[in-house]
């Protein structure tokens, strides 16, 4: 074997400034490449178990998120109607408390029952402005009827009619077949 001497080996290409250009807009085109986020080609299926499994999540997360609304929504009715009973009970034991005044007692003796202290006058002030209604009635038969002609004629057929008094005539009844005279 033979030694041979070591040289630098040639091109065999030919520098030309497109092929450069073209070698460069390739590399920068890795470049570009390397950097974006190489996704795998997705098929329909793929896709449409992705929407799939993405629907059963977002309807296991709202049914609990719902009940957790409205339990929120539940506890402000019920602190809101606590926050009224509490303000009603305080004006009822306020209410209570009045009667606990001797002075309110007699007030209201006076006020509702009518009662008087003794050696106290009653004065009963009539309004000339007041006057009785000149019609006044008293039977039963002098109230005007206000029912309307239906209840009227219901009313005769449900009630049984009054018997008449047998006449007190002293003349017998005609025989039959007798012409009256």
């Amino acid at each position: 074997m033979t030694k041979r001497s070591i040289r630098p080996r040639r091109p065999s290409t030919v520098p030309v400034a497109s092929r450069d250009r073209e070698n460069a807009e390739r590399a920068a085109q890795r470049k570009q490449r390397g950097r974006a986020i190489a996704f795998p080609k997705q098929d329909m299926a793929s896709v449409v178990i992705l929407i799939g499994v993405l629907i059963v999540v977002l309807l296991a997360i709202a049914a609990p998120l719902r009940n957790f609304y409205e339990g929120r929504a539940e506890i402000a009715r019920a602190n809101e109607s606590i926050a009224r009973l509490e303000a009603q009970k305080e004006a009822l034991e306020n209410d209570i408390a009045k009667y606990d005044d001797e002075e309110y007692l007699k007030q209201e003796a006076r006020r509702r029952l009518g009662v008087m202290e003794e050696g106290e006058t009653a004065w009963r002030i009539i309004d000339p402005r007041m006057t009785a209604p000149e019609a006044i009635t008293t039977g039963k038969d002098d109230i005007p009827d206000t029912r309307g002609w239906a209840e009227v004629l219901w009313d005769s057929l449900r009630e049984v009619p009054e018997a008449l008094p047998p006449a007190d005539d002293a003349s017998p009844a005609p025989a039959p077949g007798v012409p009256a005279s």
